[in-house]
C-alpha cells in the first residue's frame, strides 16, 4: 500500500472529518481572572498555532448542524517521542509501544501514516488529550487560505473517528482488577 492511499489532496473551504489543518490559529487566555467574569472584565489572550485534525462528523458539517468544529491536535511522531521522553516516559521509544499504537491500543492517540508526496506528512499521531473548538466559518476561511491540504480517505477517517470514540467513552471502574494478573493459571 502506498502511503498516499491514506490521503487525498484537497483545496477550498469545504471541511470534512479527517481534514488536516496545519498551523491553525488557536486563541488562549493568558491572564488568570476572577470568577465570575463580569461584562466589563478585560484579560489578555495569546495566539498560537497548532496542526489540527477535524473531528466533527462530516454529515454535521455538510448539513449545517453545527457552528463550532471540534478539532484534535496532530503531532509528528518524532515530536511526540521528544515530548513524552522529556516527561519521563521512555516506554514511548519501545517497539512494544509502537505495536500497541498500530493496533489502536493506546487510548488518547491515533497513528496517521506518513505521506511522502506533496503535501507531505511525517508519521504522526492525533492526540485526543488536546482538543479545540473553533467557529466553522473561521475554519472554512482558514482552510481556503491554506491552498492544497490533506484529507483522510475512507476508511482511515472512520478509523480515526472510532479511535476518538473509544477514548471518549472509556469508563473508569470503581474497583481494581489488576490482582487478576497475579492469579495462577487454571489447570484443565
Amino acid at each position: 500500500m502506498a502511503d498516499t492511499d491514506w490521503y487525498e489532496a484537497v483545496e477550498g473551504s469545504e471541511l470534512l472529518q479527517g481534514d488536516i489543518l496545519p498551523q491553525c490559529p488557536i486563541v488562549t487566555i493568558l491572564e488568570p481572572m476572577s470568577w465570575p467574569i463580569l461584562p466589563e472584565a478585560r484579560f489578555s489572550v495569546g495566539i498560537t498555532t497548532r496542526d489540527l485534525v477535524v473531528m466533527t462528523q462530516s454529515c454535521d458539517l455538510a448539513n449545517d448542524k453545527t457552528e463550532e468544529i471540534l478539532l484534535a491536535q496532530l503531532v509528528s511522531w518524532s515530536q511526540s517521542v521528544r515530548n513524552e521522553t522529556n516527561q519521563g516516559n521512555a516506554f514511548i521509544q519501545s517497539v512494544q509501544f509502537r505495536k500497541q499504537l498500530i493496533a489502536g491500543n493506546v487510548p488518547g492517540l491515533s497513528l496517521l501514516h506518513k505521506r511522502t508526496a506533496e503535501p507531505a506528512l511525517p508519521w504522526s499521531v492525533v492526540d485526543f488529550h488536546h482538543l479545540y473548538s473553533l467557529p466553522k466559518e473561521f475554519l472554512q476561511k482558514a482552510a481556503a487560505a491554506l491552498g492544497v491540504r490533506l484529507r483522510l480517505r475512507s476508511p482511515y477517517r472512520e478509523h480515526l473517528a472510532q479511535a476518538f470514540a473509544r477514548y471518549f467513552m472509556r469508563v473508569g471502574l470503581p474497583h481494581d482488577a489488576r490482582v487478576f494478573e497475579k492469579e495462577g493459571d487454571v489447570k484443565p
